[in-house]
């Protein structure tokens, strides 16, 4: 083996070594580093409390429909349109805009008679379905923002040929805005927990281990809306009071603090 060729076995060698080493040190050091970052679960605590906004309701939703009922089908499609299309008019009249108007339901469904064929009522014979009409269904969601138009919007529906206002249920746009809120509370408590904690047991309290949320938030209002086949229409001549009334956000937060 010659000169050249030993000095390079040497080398390469060399830099094997030394790579290995790095590498074993390397990891030596994470698997320390690991170590330190387990805790024991005895040298723990957790706190926990809820934070809590009252806020009231800022968009008002109604759903209502025109179902119309025919012969023809062109003909009772052309009938809920033209129905439809004045309740619209109504309510964009009423400063709502586009985006605030979505239809939820438009349908056309035929109608069938099982008893054409009996020739008295005593007869329980089954006939074969006959299409006797039609009946159309179509279904608005609007958003109201100013909620001076509630009432006057639902009054006036009823004039404009909708026979069907089933609810006004109230909602809050930007939510999460109000949730940090409920957050920020929380916190606040479980530090000023936490600092009473350690002064009255003279235990340090380390790094935080572990946030975890939950939270409840419940609807405190909706106000329900009589339909014409209960017989009890809305009066467009006294429109209902409606109040949007408050909804709680609540967010419980547990923080876990690693004793010194």
């Amino acid at each position: 083996m010659d000169k050249e060729t030993k000095n390079f076995l040497f080398k390469t060698i060399t830099v094997f070594l030394i790579v290995v080493t790095v590498g074993i040190f390397s990891w030596s050091y994470f698997v320390y580093r690991q170590a330190q970052n387990i805790v024991s679960p005895e040298r723990t605590i957790s706190f926990s409390a809820e934070g809590k906004v009252l806020v009231k309701s800022d968009i008002a939703t109604i759903n209502f429909s025109v179902v119309t009922q025919g012969e023809k089908a062109e003909l009772v499609q052309k009938e809920n349109n033209e129905k439809m299309k004045t309740a619209l008019d109504f309510v964009k009249s009423q400063g709502i805009k586009d985006e605030d108007i979505k239809t939820v339901q438009y349908s056309l469904s035929p109608q069938y008679d099982y008893t054409w064929c009996q020739k008295e009522k005593t007869h329980y014979i089954s006939c074969p379905p006959k299409i006797i009409g039609y009946l159309f269904n179509q279904s608005v969601e609007v958003k109201i923002r100013n909620f001076d138009k509630i009432s006057d919007i639902v009054g006036g529906l009823t004039k404009s040929g909708i026979n069907d206002i089933s609810q006004v249920s109230f909602e809050i746009e930007d939510l999460e805005e109000y949730k940090n809120q409920a957050r920020i509370e929380a916190i606040k408590k479980i530090e000023k927990r936490a600092k009473l904690f350690s002064q009255s047991t003279s235990i340090k309290l380390g790094r935080i281990l572990d946030i975890s949320e939950s939270s409840n938030n419940y609807p405190l209002y909706r106000q329900e809306m009589k339909t014409p086949d209960s017989r009890e229409v809305v009066s467009s001549t006294a429109p209902a009071p409606i109040e949007a009334g408050t909804e709680e956000i609540a967010i419980s937060l547990t923080v876990k603090y690693e004793l010194k």
